[in-house]
């Protein structure tokens, strides 16, 4: 029997809170053109993209290149300079795709902003370290029990600031996730021009996330909850042809926007809907990706702008011997905003 999967996220919006977090991950782009089929060894990516301004071609372009081992794992991921010849960036990652650090190149001197330690069991790090100017650095810290993440601690400048612990059913999921901020964690500081004696800081509060897990029928249900104020509802359906992912929004009760992205084998639709008090849509966002073309359609709730808008951008690929693509040129109105090549080296080939 196929296994539909509800996910029900609940939980109220806190800068602080962070379940289980992996901080470097953020400093990797996602969108990166590094889908291929076969043996490949690198790929060096080229993207322009082309602004009309002033009555004049206005060109912007960014190149890199990606390094693969023999079973299709990153190994490097180097970002280029205006010339597209000298490195000013690289990120190296270990035999199981983890990224071990991230170095820079300024004033022909190298030095490393971030690198992690990991142990053999886990894609979390034992330590994750970022180096700022100044000597500023931050650091978390992850503790593990049986293979399991417990604690993460946040440190600055090697003072413990707050932290997370984690508590697991029998099943081996996650059902609470403790915050903590120390006496020296964050908060809010009024000065003595304020409260007219002295400094005095109030500290950002502990919190908690609970979850909770059911199975109805061949329906999975984990709900993650903190309060009633804000929360999210995640539903997603998975099956062999498709998926659909529905994300709502909740503000004391009231929906506030909706997200729903399904996917198959050739397309993507991706819809966003803002909605007001009576529930009803006041303005929306919604793109087809196709491997041909990405259909744009809006409509926004300004004064000035409400009338609802339809854009085509065409996508026109080039691809080599291999049937790994080489060239993707996108197009409005005949004309080309964005050109997209990539030069692959093969270990087969």
């Amino acid at each position: 029997m196929k296994t539909n999967i509800i996910f029900l996220f609940l939980f109220f919006s806190n800068l602080f809170i962070y379940s289980q977090k992996k901080p470097i991950e953020g400093d990797i782009n996602n969108n990166l053109s590094i889908d291929f089929n076969g043996c490949v060894k690198s790929i060096e990516i080229k993207s322009s993209s082309f602004n009309e301004k002033n009555k004049t071609i206005d060109t912007t372009t960014a190149a890199n290149k990606v390094f693969f081992a023999k079973n299709g794992n990153i190994t490097k991921h180097v970002y280029f300079d205006k010339s597209h010849n000298n490195e000013w960036k690289t990120i190296e990652y270990d035999a199981l795709e983890r990224i071990k650090n991230i170095k820079i190149k300024e004033d022909g001197k190298t030095r490393i902003i971030s690198e992690q330690f990991f142990n053999n069991f886990s894609d979390y790090p034992d330590s994750t370290n970022m180096y700022y100017y100044n000597n500023f650095k931050e650091q978390y810290i992850n503790r593990f029990d049986k293979k399991k993440l417990i604690k993460q601690e946040f440190y600055t400048q090697d003072t413990l600031r707050h932290y997370n612990t984690y508590i697991y059913d029998k099943k081996g999921r996650l059902i609470k996730d403790f915050f903590i901020n120390t006496e020296n964690g964050f908060g809010i500081t009024l000065g003595a021009s304020i409260t007219g004696d002295k400094d005095e800081k109030t500290l950002n509060p502990n919190d908690s996330i609970i979850f909770e897990y059911k199975k109805i029928k061949d329906t999975l249900i984990t709900i993650k909850y903190r309060t009633k104020l804000w929360k999210e509802i995640k539903k997603e359906i998975k099956h062999k042809n498709f998926s659909l992912e529905i994300l709502e929004t909740y503000n004391r009760n009231f929906l506030g926007n909706s997200r729903h992205i399904y996917k198959s084998k050739d397309s993507i639709s991706d819809c966003t809907y803002y909605y007001d008090e009576k529930r009803q849509i006041r303005s929306f966002f919604k793109t087809i990706t196709t491997p041909k073309s990405i259909v744009s359609n809006w409509k926004s709730d300004s004064f000035y702008s409400n009338k609802e808008k339809t854009e085509t951008i065409n996508i026109e690929t080039d691809y080599d011997t291999y049937n790994n693509w080489i060239k993707k040129k996108y197009s409005k109105d005949n004309i080309t905003t964005s050109l997209i090549t990539r030069k692959i080296e093969y270990y087969c080939h």
